[in-house]
């Protein structure tokens, strides 16, 4: 099969870039979350079975690094160069506020 080019409108493409970097924030928030001593445990009718922290910090992560890499090529391609990752300043929660 071959490539087929399709226009999206540029307003469609700030909002995903807007609702990435909404996400980004929120997985920021949630590791800042973790790391202050919250805890997160799966659990049946309301009653927690296991801790689930580990593996919900992993999943944050791994959401920051996938999001910041799209955000970071779509830097590139519409500035032409090569931009660092948090640019944008919207990495999460900051300690020092």
């Amino acid at each position: 099969m071959g490539e087929i080019d399709r226009l999206v409108p540029s307003g469609v493409i700030e909002q995903w870039v807007f609702h990435l970097r909404r996400q980004r924030a929120r997985a920021a928030d949630t590791i800042w979350l973790i790391d202050q001593g919250f805890t997160l445990h799966d659990g049946k009718c309301g009653t927690p079975t296991h801790d689930a922290t580990a593996r919900w910090r992993a999943e944050q992560e791994t959401v920051i690094a996938e999001v910041s890499d799209l955000l970071k090529l779509y830097d590139e391609i519409n500035l032409g160069r090569d931009v660092p990752a948090d640019a944008d300043g919207d990495q999460g929660r900051d300690d020092r506020r």
